[in-house]
């Protein structure tokens, strides 16, 4: 038995690395072209403070400072991951806690229907190596009371 386990997490690795690759593009740092970017928003930042003209105007307006760049007033998706509790992504909540987890979920989102399916997505994950793993020692354990 112990045999059988050792070939099964063998066979396991084994796999996990057959799938592993590299990136296929490179990230690159270009310092000068993120602080032209910010350099930019804060103008426009400092701009709408100083004249009291809102995002929504400004676009309106096809003002200088907005050409050539796509501006949203919408941070809503950005910062999700970062209202969950303690940092941790909406997946891992479920797939942790199952069940627990997506309902924690829902109620600490006030209802977000995209953090939640992510969580329900992840107990689902859960559930899937549990039956996996059920499966497997059922087939371990199953065969050695039949000989």
């Amino acid at each position: 038995m112990k045999k059988l386990i050792s070939i099964l997490s063998v066979f396991c690795l084994t796999l996990s690395f057959a799938f592993a690759t590299e990136p296929q593009e490179s990230f690159t740092f270009n310092e000068d072209e993120i602080a032209a970017e910010f350099d930019q928003l804060n103008k426009i930042e400092k701009y709408v403070q100083e004249s009291d003209v809102t995002l929504e105007e400004l676009q309106a307006q096809n003002s200088d400072l907005v050409d050539g760049i796509e501006l949203s007033a919408d941070t809503s998706g950005a910062l999700a991951a970062a209202e969950m509790p303690l940092g941790i992504p909406a997946f891992w909540w479920g797939c942790v806690l199952a069940v627990l987890g997506v309902i924690l979920v829902y109620v600490l989102t006030d209802q977000d229907k995209e953090q939640t399916k992510k969580a329900l997505i992840g107990c689902l994950v859960f559930a899937g190596a549990w039956v996996i793993y059920y499966v497997i020692i059922v087939a371990i354990i199953g065969n050695t009371f039949w000989f």
